[in-house]
């Protein structure tokens, strides 16, 4: 886990470091989440599974960078069993990229929706939700990496170990999620 979370840290400077602005940007830095903080966020993400829910996802970071915003999340899922229909969300304003610390899992992707239902989420912003139809099944494991564009319909059709645990980098170029500055 250690040498998974060194290989995040180095990813997410060299993806978003130069990008994010400065949580006091007049200072001219970046904002940085330490690996003791990354490593306490996951620990938290279980035992909010532990409790009984079977989803949590923990917004670390989601900064203003200037013409959009730019967020880190922490989600982790407990087990789901196969599914014989497949059925997602799509987030009508913010592209995704996950990065999968532990866990395996096969996600769906892409297709279209099946009587499609909209929502507004207070966290994510506009959302779309249905049973999927025509979308592409993908095997995961720790250290692969996702890039959901905003709009595509997404799920997990199974996840074959206890939990999965990954980091969501978000973009934001609506601004639809509230920022947060720290954890």
């Amino acid at each position: 886990m250690q040498t998974t979370l060194k290989f995040l840290i180095g990813i997410a400077i060299l993806s978003f470091g130069l990008s994010f602005a400065a949580d006091n940007h007049e200072a001219g830095g970046s904002t940085i989440m330490t690996k003791e903080e990354i490593a306490t966020t996951l620990e938290q993400g279980l035992t909010n599974l532990a409790s009984g829910r079977t989803v949590s996802d923990i917004v670390m970071r989601h900064i203003n960078v200037g013409e959009e915003n730019m967020g880190v999340s922490v989600v982790q899922r407990s087990k789901v069993e196969l599914r014989e229909n497949e059925s997602g969300i799509a987030h009508v304003n913010l592209d995704e990229i996950y990065y999968i610390v532990a866990g395996e899992g096969t996600m769906v992707t892409g297709g279209e929706f099946v009587d499609k239902q909209t929502s507004n989420s207070s966290l994510l912003g506009p959302m779309e939700r249905g049973e999927i139809r025509g979308g592409v099944l993908q095997t995961v494991k720790p250290g692969d990496i996702a890039i959901i564009p905003k709009g595509m319909p997404h799920g997990w059709h199974e996840i074959t170990t206890d939990n999965i645990s990954y980091i969501i980098f978000r973009g934001d170029p609506d601004k639809v999620m509230q920022v947060k500055t720290e954890q």
